[in-house]
């Protein structure tokens, strides 16, 4: 509901302004998300976070089976062991269980935060060429497509190839996911 208020505020708010932005300057869109899935540096991001990924999963892995072994060595052996004993492995198994947990928090946020590190300067590559796009063009707003709570109208300019041109991308679809 909220979003289709947002949405509804966005294009009420659109539509009464269309006559001032005509009178103001050319209004553009484009997508950046396609525009980074563009980028020659995309394909070095990706390896580096894959192998990023797979580091962290693979110690969550170990971290996992480490505490299979000691829960399984609990169940196998605690008729054996005094209450002492079963109390200090019951604690053993609950605070590995917490470290797990916070590692798998831990490594999540490490691994947005090297993902925002990486991507950051190729967005402001794009942020760059798109202004510069705006300012040769003397367009009064480009809007990003690629935003969902942003819509292009029909009297905006796809100004995507002008884009693609100043960061020397080929002008041609992508089908990349990112």
């Amino acid at each position: 509901m909220k979003q289709i208020l947002v949405a509804l505020t966005a294009v009420l708010m659109l539509s009464g302004f269309s006559g001032s932005v005509k009178a103001q300057g050319k209004m553009g869109h484009v997508n950046t998300m396609e525009l980074m899935q563009m980028m020659p540096e995309m394909d070095s991001i990706q390896r580096q976070l894959q192998t990023y990924g797979k580091e962290l999963e693979d110690n969550i892995a170990t971290m996992q089976a480490e505490f299979q072994n000691k829960y399984a060595e609990f169940q196998n052996n605690q008729s054996q062991w005094s209450d002492l004993i079963k109390q200090t492995k019951a604690k053993e198994i609950n605070d590995m269980q917490v470290r797990i947990q916070e590692f798998m928090q831990q490594a999540e946020e490490d691994y947005k935060q090297r993902t925002n590190e990486l991507l950051e300067p190729i967005s402001e590559k794009v942020k760059n060429a798109i202004e510069a796009v705006a300012r040769e063009g003397k367009f009064a707003y480009i809007l990003d497509s690629s935003n969902a709570t942003l819509f292009a109208g029909s009297e905006s300019n796809d100004v995507m190839s002008l884009v693609k041109k100043k960061l020397g991308l080929p002008d041609v679809p992508v089908n990349k996911t990112f």
